[in-house]
């Protein structure tokens, strides 16, 4: 009894994850997966919970490529509490069979005696959504986790029903899903971008992203025809103001005229 509740206790501390009785399942990774259109931005949408990410928000992951080929993540959280951002930079190990492509190992550089991280992409259409989990097993006991990384820090709801229905597909749980706070955010203006990186697109979307999305969009989003208008108004109130002063000149003069006359 005491050995179950050692490893109960090791498996929550290691990750902060909630354990669960039996085996990791053999979920299969995304067949076909290809890592150059998975390039780019993506926010983190929901997550299953973890001890060690209370109190993160504005978290994104930029996936990148570099002159010598090899790819590699740059993650950014932020601390509710303190504001305090955190980068952790990793390097993305390549597959040896092709079986393995849809599995994502990372080892983090930076941090001493990190561990390996293994994630698989169920699934992703490359373009709005994608779905990521991975489990650790100690003994008889597992603690999986679960994310839905999206495009668009503010996905809509036909994107979340995506990936929702993923989770149906492997029967993954959604009781202990949280929602990552997206709101406020200031990101790093183009995090750990590689040189072979710079201007690429993938099927459109813009690996270089902007600084702050300060609440949901960039302020000059959607509002360029605005101000195209107020600014067109004003010119147009002003040039009425010059005609009317000039109209008002030559009366003046006229009726001088007149009455020297």
């Amino acid at each position: 009894m005491k050995k179950i509740v050692a490893l109960i206790s090791a498996l929550t501390m290691v990750r902060g994850q909630i354990p669960n009785l039996g085996w990791c399942p053999e979920y299969v990774p995304m067949t076909n997966f290809d890592m150059s259109k998975f390039l780019g931005i993506w926010y983190e949408t929901e997550r299953s919970f973890q001890l060690s990410e209370v109190g993160s928000r504005c978290v994104r992951a930029n996936y990148t490529i570099g002159p010598d080929g090899k790819y590699h993540v740059s993650n950014e959280v932020t601390n509710v509490a303190t504001g305090i951002k955190r980068v952790w930079d990793g390097e993305i190990k390549p597959p040896t069979i092709k079986a393995e492509e849809g599995k994502l190992h990372i080892k983090y550089t930076g941090i001493p005696l990190t561990p390996e991280y293994k994630y698989s992409i169920l699934e992703t259409d490359y373009k709005s959504y994608a779905v990521l989990w991975n489990c650790n097993g100690f003994g008889p006991f597992n603690a999986q986790s679960a994310w839905i990384m999206t495009r668009k820090p503010f996905a809509p709801g036909d994107v979340l029903q995506k990936a929702y229905a993923v989770f149906d597909k492997y029967k993954i749980s959604k009781t202990f899903f949280v929602k990552t706070r997206q709101d406020d955010c200031s990101y790093i203006v183009n995090p750990t971008i590689k040189p072979a990186q710079q201007s690429s697109q993938v099927d459109g979307i813009e690996v270089i992203e902007e600084e702050s999305l300060n609440g949901h969009i960039p302020s000059n989003i959607g509002n360029n025809e605005k101000v195209s208008t107020e600014t067109k108004k004003h010119k147009d109130s002003f040039d009425e103001s010059i005609k009317i002063s000039k109209l008002e000149k030559e009366e003046k003069i006229v009726e001088l005229t007149t009455q020297n006359k």
